[in-house]
């Protein structure tokens, strides 16, 4: 394999494109909670923290779910045999020890976060992930929303209301998304003995369920105004974040079958992106402006 070849099989690997979203909102929690831009070397060991641990659970859960990935990701690196089970294993260790000595020279509560974060991505596939779909699709929630832990850990060195505040919001988009996701990767979990919600209950409870964990995200989206964590800009990304989620849920509720799910994640993930640039510089300007 030539070296373009294996430094964009490793960069799937890796989940690049979702590294860097995480990483973008990893700065913008930490603007958020220092009211300004005020320490580069934090802001750089919590990018390379997220990174690191972020990549070592992507890698591993390939090489776990590389039988189910020949039918539903057959182009990810260890399915499509770019990249060996074993190599994917070495990389996950690497990255997770890595990320883990970052995250130790922040502080303690980082470390906290990021060994409990380095615990249930190895647990994930190897456990929880063939227990229950479900309770896989909370886990997740939980490690969508410690972004927003995590950089309060950085600025505040404990957990407090501040990112808290943000945990609804993040882990029921997350939650709601993964249930809806399990529903396109239906016909490999089922060969492969995963049971998803989809799997065990049906297309249809899984679609109702995604679609009400998206609404519940969409209402607890207020509470950092609530606890006065964020401004009178933060109204501006979650009235967008509303809007998309009832674009997409009320459908959905309508006619919860799957050529209604695949076409409303196709619409959603189409224009998404776009909206969370949008919102996001709209929400940052007045930090790099004013400085609050």
């Amino acid at each position: 394999m030539q070296l373009s070849e294996k430094v964009r099989a490793i960069a799937v690997l890796m989940r690049l494109p979702y590294i860097l979203m995480l990483d973008f909102l990893c700065v913008l929690f930490i603007v958020t909670f220092q009211k300004g831009f005020y320490s580069a070397r934090l802001v750089g060991l919590a990018i390379l923290t997220v990174s690191l641990i972020t990549s070592g659970g992507a890698a591993i859960n390939d090489c776990f779910d590389r039988d189910s990935d020949t039918l539903t990701h057959p182009e990810r690196p260890v399915a499509s045999h770019k990249i060996s089970p074993a190599g994917a294993a070495q990389f996950s260790a690497l990255t997770f020890l890595a990320g883990l000595g970052i995250s130790f020279a922040i502080n303690s509560a980082a470390f906290g976060i990021a060994a409990v974060n380095v615990a249930l991505f190895i647990v994930y596939p190897r456990v929880v992930k063939r227990f229950s779909g479900f309770l896989s699709n909370l886990v997740m929630g939980y490690l969508g929303a410690t972004i927003a832990l995590f950089a309060g850990a950085v600025v505040f060195q404990t957990i407090n209301a501040d990112s808290l505040s943000f945990v609804g919001l993040i882990a029921g988009g997350a939650i709601g998304l993964n249930v809806l996701k399990d529903i396109l990767t239906l016909e490999g979990d089922v060969s492969t003995g995963y049971p998803t919600l989809a799997a065990t209950r049906g297309v249809r409870v899984a679609a109702v369920v995604g679609a009400l964990f998206l609404l519940f995200s969409v209402i607890t989206s207020p509470l950092p105004l609530i606890v006065r964590v964020v401004g009178v800009a933060y109204l501006f990304p979650i009235v967008l974040w509303g809007g998309s989620v009832v674009v997409t849920v009320v459908p959905l509720l309508r006619a919860p079958n799957i050529e209604n799910v695949k076409e409303r994640l196709r619409i959603f993930t189409t224009y998404f992106p776009y909206i969370v640039g949008i919102a996001s510089a709209a929400y940052i300007l007045p930090f790099v402006i004013w400085g609050a």
